[in-house]
């Protein structure tokens, strides 16, 4: 006979805890990427330093500017730090974790709390629709476990998300009110809670204004604000937008192994609350994602966007055969070519750039000057990222914009196989690749401009 704890209706909430306590813990040292690098740790720091205002922008938090030393000059702050207008709930808990001058290890404790709640709740949400196991199979997610060491907005979303649904399926109104402001006050796109939490107001034929206190909280920040975030791109008309939806569905339903689980397709749609809200997210994202940059220098996507539509949808698919979901984790380090946000891939190449550190530092201790992209510079220069314990100085930096021949002759340039390109840098130069380093499929190369043969 089992034990009673392993049929206790609450053991998947507290598996996906200790899951996702396991799994940060484990990785506590993994360094910062993208806009966790760029912007929201940055958001974080200024809101230690201001005591944690409402509006988080303006000139660079000091522990930046302390440690951007030498001639090293970061295109991305060079108009110190731009207001994108997203609610400040997530910059202001990560200001009580990070302080003024974080350390990896405090940041990434930030992650530890949303991070065990996105796991209890996903766990809670698939018992809650009657599969026992299958609100574990995120965990086999290859996007969703990259989220949980990626200090962004989107996991404050997908901590508070699952539960402001599960109190939607239980027809606890004021519970849900309150998740779905909090879900809002963390990244706009919580409103779409509102969604299920209106269509079932319908079915009731009652009117609630809980069923629309995520588009009231949405309202309030607006005013506040003055206006909301904008995307930086839609698609360019009715056909552009089906193309971005077939590569949105094609994400969520197939990639990474997903296709075995449209066996349980129908389960999706069994809840008619889940189905609207998954619904809802990716027709939302296919409009308002960066899929429309075809034929730009910036071709990836933003896979996080998708992750609370895809981690609801895949904990319903799953539950008839939830064993099907750990085909995903062969994808786990995986280059995608849905961005590196698909994986563990772009932290991947944070942890190469890491190996190549101690080589940067030698050359220039010999008098080479070394070339470095945006991404490497902030990293190398801001030990809370967690490359370096010191900052490394007088760097070199290149960019989208950097012309081929501003690099002189015997220069240095380090290349990674994400961030920004260096083809324009590289190509018709005669060069010689002299080191490299490897973690997993990410790749930092070392090369060397070499004079043209006379």
């Amino acid at each position: 006979m089992a034990h009673p704890v392993f049929k206790s209706r609450h053991l998947p909430a507290v598996l996906g805890a200790i899951l996702a306590t396991t799994w940060v813990l484990f990785n506590i040292d993994a360094p910062l990427v993208e806009d966790s690098l760029f912007w929201w740790v940055p958001k974080a720091m200024l809101a230690a330093e201001g005591r944690w205002p409402l509006a988080l922008f303006g000139t660079l938090p000091q522990a930046i500017q302390a440690n951007s030393i030498g001639d090293t000059l970061i295109p991305q702050w060079s108009g110190g730090i731009p207001d994108y207008g997203h609610p400040p709930l997530w910059y202001a808990w990560g200001g009580i974790f990070a302080g003024a001058r974080p350390s990896i290890q405090g940041i990434h404790l930030a992650c530890l709390i949303p991070a065990m709640a996105a796991g209890a709740g996903l766990g809670s949400l698939g018992a809650r629709l009657g599969h026992r196991w299958s609100g574990l199979t995120v965990f086999a997610l290859p996007p969703f476990l990259a989220q949980l060491l990626r200090p962004e907005l989107d996991l404050g979303l997908i901590a508070i998300i699952p539960w402001a649904l599960i109190a939607l399926l239980d027809r606890r109104w004021n519970h849900f009110a309150v998740l779905g402001m909090l879900a809002v006050l963390t990244k706009e796109p919580g409103v779409l809670l509102a969604v299920p939490a209106c269509a079932l107001a319908m079915s009731e034929r009652r009117l609630r204004w809980q069923a629309v206190a995520p588009l009231l909280a949405l309202l309030a920040w607006g005013l506040f604000q003055g206006w909301l975030a904008k995307p930086e791109r839609l698609p360019d008309g009715f056909l552009a937008y089906c193309i971005d939806l077939g590569t949105v569905l094609q994400i969520v339903f197939w990639e990474q192994g997903r296709w075995l689980l449209l066996l349980g397709l129908p389960l999706l749609f069994r809840n008619r609350s889940i189905a609207l809200f998954v619904v809802a997210w990716l027709l939302f994202f296919a409009g308002v994602g960066f899929f429309a940059n075809r034929g730009t220098i910036d071709t990836y996507t933003h896979i996080r966007y998708l992750l609370p539509g895809l981690a609801v949808a895949v904990v319903a698919l799953a539950g008839r055969w939830p064993v099907l979901s750990l085909i995903g984790l062969l994808w786990l380090h995986s280059r995608s070519v849905y961005g590196p946000e698909a994986s563990l891939y772009g932290i991947d190449v944070a942890r190469a750039l890491r190996q190549a550190a101690p080589w940067i530092q030698t050359q220039q201790s010999e008098e080479r000057v070394v070339w470095v992209g945006t991404h490497a510079a902030a990293s190398l220069t801001q030990p809370w990222a967690g490359t370096v314990k010191n900052p490394v100085p007088n760097l070199r930096v290149y960019s989208m914009s950097t012309r081929s021949d501003s690099l002189p002759d015997g220069n240095l340039v380090l290349q990674m196989s994400y961030g920004e390109p260096t083809g324009a840098i590289l190509q018709g130069r005669d060069k010689t690749a002299i080191v490299h380093w490897r973690e997993h499929d990410a790749v930092v190369l070392g090369w060397r401009l070499d004079p043209e043969p006379r």
